[in-house]
């Protein structure tokens, strides 16, 4: 074989060409200025989305692109961030964001690679890309059930995503979303990431509670602060992922060795 794929993807991370480094925007992905348009005219009495037209969310990117106040490079020790929207905090202001609270408790720059609408492949591309590019101890990893049928794909020297709803007719459906395929696959990749990490000397925490099983967000709920979009988690719940990850964190509970059934035991009503 001629291809060479290490090569080639180091010489081509594909990072989305919609993020500029260095720059800002109002509006990300689901969290769109449409969507929040409507849900305005629907729910006109929500103090949550009055606060927000009052207070509009800023989505701050660094050297690379990544919404993070670091910017990326071998000047300090951090700790990396990896995940989805959730960890990327669409619809959320950056210090309501599990991550960034995190990252307040514990020292070291906040290195922040979360994609939105990514899976654990994209994960582990970024974290395989990014392990030369930044110094770092701990990897924290939040993984819900949301993300697990998310994989992406090579095509015309590129890097897609694939999801289920897109091929609905296709025989892909009953290949690649069948539950002991989405595991397996999650599975090698999570091994894949230990085995990098435990070969840097690096400590790594994983998490897959998923918060949507709480409900539909509501926009007029007293105590609780929805996303923007009102479709991500609420702020309590990436308050709440970011006590988990304290608590694995402060009591050594890394995510080195197969761990995996204790995870989903860290019911954060249970711990806090």
């Amino acid at each position: 074989m001629k291809f060479e794929y290490k090569k080639w993807f180091l010489e081509n991370p594909q990072f989305p060409k919609h993020r500029k480094p260095n720059t800002i925007d109002l509006w990300h992905t689901a969290d769109t200025q449409e969507l929040f348009k409507q849900n305005l005219e629907k729910y006109p009495d929500s103090i949550h989305l009055q606060n927000y037209l009052k207070n509009p969310i800023t989505y701050s990117y660094n050297n690379y692109g990544f919404r993070t106040p670091d910017d990326f490079n071998l000047e300090g020790d951090g700790n990396v961030f990896l995940g989805c929207s959730h960890t990327f905090g669409i619809g959320h202001y950056l210090e309501d964001t599990w991550s960034y609270k995190l990252s307040k408790k514990i020292d070291g720059k906040n290195y922040n690679i979360s994609e939105p609408g990514s899976g654990i492949m994209t994960q582990y591309r970024y974290l395989n890309y990014f392990k030369d590019k930044i110094k770092f101890k701990n990897v924290f990893h939040y993984l819900p059930n949301e993300d697990w049928g998310r994989y992406e794909i090579i095509n015309d020297d590129m890097f897609m995503g694939i999801f289920p709803d897109e091929y609905k007719s296709s025989y892909l459906v009953d290949v690649l979303y069948n539950d002991k395929f989405i595991h397996m696959v999650n599975y090698v990749y999570i091994d894949a990431i230990r085995y990098m990490l435990n070969e840097m000397g690096c400590n790594y925490y994983l998490l897959t509670n998923s918060f949507l099983l709480l409900g539909e967000i509501n926009p007029y709920h007293k105590t609780l602060i929805p996303a923007r979009d009102l479709m991500h988690y609420y702020t309590l719940d990436q308050a709440e992922i970011c006590n988990i990850f304290y608590y694995k964190y402060k009591n050594n509970m890394t995510d080195n060795k197969d761990n995996f059934l204790l995870l989903n035991e860290l019911d954060p009503r249970k711990i806090f």
